[in-house]
């Protein structure tokens, strides 16, 4: 068939079959280039480069042209993108549609993947026939994969880290006490949990120099000495008092550490801390039971052996007077005196151990109370009656003020009259002259039973605190301080409430306030 006759695609078949030598310069050029270059219509490979047919070679067969290296594309998902350029289209429409510059497809080849670029140029306008360049990008894409990977897991890892960090982001916020602060000492950051301890609102604290913060027990020397160690580059670490907003006391576990930069050269000052005001409150009440209970065997040890040294003293004397009672009767009444003076020593000193006992069953709540309607005005009279003989002054006037009507209250009876008995008994020890009254009268739906005198009263340092145990009333301390601590413990267990206010010395006058009863057989709800 003359040439001419042929049509476009058999023609160019022939003369790529022939060794015409105007195609000597196409063909050094087309195997020369690294790139794998095939001529094919879509069906058939009419020609290709050397790296091509030396690719392909273990698969390829005798015929170039009915080899058809399309379908030996990988159909597969590798390294994060798919290989396409074949799906549901004959493989090279969808290249020449041209949505990308290059399509990428797989090739499985002795057991590797290899990766290549694929592109399609129409060789002739009417575009059957076309020349397909496979450019390998196996190391590249390696290397993506890799990169990729490596990408993916710092930025997993970067993830978790942001979350843990979040996390203890979180637990500092709740559980420790920051700010931060610049070179002059101003508040540059405070956390939520510092500013609500220290009742500032939220960025309150910003702006302000961080020496608010500091409690009255800091001294000016101590303040200067922890910004002077921090300033040096040093980190301070104690226990501090500090004060919030309202003037409350806070004690913290403080670090004071200097931030430096990568110059060594301090840019801020950070600071954590842990609120330990229980630990130091409770330490505080720790050393002052201690030096309470040290001060109590003290005094007790001093009044118990008062006693029992006179008891000793007076028996010895009454002994060695004891041959002569019979025939003389000054050392009868010398030993008489001896004898009595130590049977009152001995009363007081069962008082005194009875006293220790009842604070011993009333710190262990072993004291039990018998509640009971109480005809208050008449257990007052007989109170009245019965402390009346403690009066031995002549310049004491020693009344009593009662309501002519009846007052119920509920109450262990005995627990009351030791109460109110206690309360004469101090306030007769502690005046010399004027008086001491016992009054009744009542508030509303309470009674008051008030023991009020013109004694030495009680010195202002000591009000608040002589109803605790071994606190003792007088200025001069006579006594073992258990008498008022009891009576309260007794109030309290009835549900009764004492009250003092004094005049250091004008008087004092002591005020016992009960719920009273609206009929003589009601009860009212009571706890212990």
């Amino acid at each position: 068939m003359p040439i001419d006759t042929l049509t476009l695609k058999e023609q160019l078949k022939e003369r790529l079959r022939s060794n015409n030598p105007e195609y000597r310069y196409y063909k050094t050029i087309f195997n020369t280039i690294s790139d794998m270059i095939a001529v094919t219509d879509g069906e058939g490979v009419f020609d290709a480069n050397i790296p091509f047919l030396n690719f392909f070679a273990p698969v390829m067969g005798e015929n170039l042209e009915s080899f058809r290296f399309w379908e030996l594309f990988e159909k597969i998902e590798k390294f994060g993108y798919v290989y396409d350029g074949y799906q549901n289209k004959r493989w090279f429409e969808t290249i020449l549609e041209g949505t990308k510059k290059h399509y990428t497809i797989g090739v499985q080849m002795g057991g590797v993947l290899h990766t290549f670029n694929i592109s399609l140029s129409p060789l002739d306008a009417s575009n059957a026939i076309y020349i397909a360049t496979l450019t390998n990008v196996t190391d590249i894409m390696c290397y993506k994969t890799t990169l990729e990977e490596g990408i993916k897991s710092s930025v997993e890892d970067r993830d978790k880290t942001h979350f843990l960090l979040a996390q203890y982001d979180k637990a500092i916020e709740a559980a420790t006490l920051v700010f931060k602060c610049d070179l002059r000492g101003t508040i540059t950051y405070a956390n939520r949990a510092l500013s609500e301890m220290m009742l500032y609102g939220k960025g309150e604290l910003v702006g302000i120099h961080f020496s608010v913060l500091r409690g009255k027990s800091m001294s000016h020397e101590s303040y200067r000495h922890i910004w002077k160690r921090v300033q040096s580059g040093k980190i301070y670490k104690g226990t501090l008092e500090i004060e919030d907003k309202l003037g409350g006391s806070h004690y913290l576990d403080v670090s004071f550490i200097p931030i430096q930069d990568h110059e060594k050269k301090i840019v801020e000052f950070f600071s954590l801390s842990h609120e330990i005001t229980e630990v130091v409150e409770a330490k505080k009440m720790a050393v002052k039971t201690l030096k309470d209970k040290n001060k109590f065997f003290d005094q007790v040890s001093h009044e118990l052996r008062t006693p029992l040294n006179a008891i000793i003293n007076f028996t010895d004397s009454a002994l060695e007077s004891f041959d002569e009672i019979i025939d003389d009767a000054e050392s009868r009444e010398l030993v008489r005196m001896y004898i009595e003076r130590s049977h009152k020593n001995s009363l007081h000193l069962l008082q005194l151990i009875n006293s220790l006992l009842d604070m011993a069953k009333l710190r262990a709540g072993k004291e039990q109370y018998l509640m009971d309607s109480t005809e208050v005005i008449t257990l007052v009279r007989e109170v009245y009656e019965s402390t009346s003989a403690l009066n031995t002054k002549e310049a004491l006037e020693y009344l009593l003020e009662v309501p002519p009507t009846a007052v119920y209250i509920q109450s262990d009876e005995l627990r009351l009259r030791q109460i109110i008995t206690n309360l004469i008994s101090n306030a007769i020890k502690f005046t010399e002259w004027g008086f001491v009254r016992l009054y009744v009268h009542t508030v509303a739906d309470e009674c008051w039973i008030e023991v009020d005198d013109s004694g030495i009263g009680i010195p202002e340092n000591k009000l608040d605190h002589i109803f605790e145990p071994f606190e003792q009333v007088g200025v001069h301390d006579m006594g073992t301080g258990l008498g008022l601590g009891i009576v309260s413990e007794y109030a309290k267990g009835m549900g009764m409430t004492l009250k003092v206010t004094s005049v250091f010395g004008e008087g004092s006058c002591f005020t016992l306030k009960i719920p009273i009863l609206k009929t003589e057989g009601e009860s009212v709800e009571w706890k212990k």
